[in-house]
């Protein structure tokens, strides 16, 4: 995700849909010597987002993001499976 800030960055999962979305705004001002004159003056706003389903359901507790150099790193484990137990009758 290059250009986009960590805090613009946004992931949520819910179940085993992850979804990561990021808004990115860049403004560039060239001025024209001591006058402060404004040549050029662009201005960039963009978003983009993303979702994916995976085949097991995420341990949203577990989830870590980390964000280095433009590159988002995400470790989902997967949720352990509910262990079924026998229930005594009384």
């Amino acid at each position: 995700m290059p250009g986009a800030k960590k805090e613009d960055i946004r992931v949520s999962v819910d179940g085993n849909f992850v979804s990561i979305s990021a808004e990115v705004k860049r403004e560039k001002e060239e001025k024209a010597g001591k006058g402060e004159r404004t040549l050029v003056r662009e201005m960039y706003y963009g978003s983009s987002s993303r979702g994916f389903s995976l085949p097991f359901e995420v341990d949203e507790k577990q989830a870590i993001a980390k964000y280095e150099d433009g590159v988002l790193k995400l470790s989902l484990p997967k949720k352990q499976e509910a262990s079924s137990r026998t229930v005594q009758i009384q």
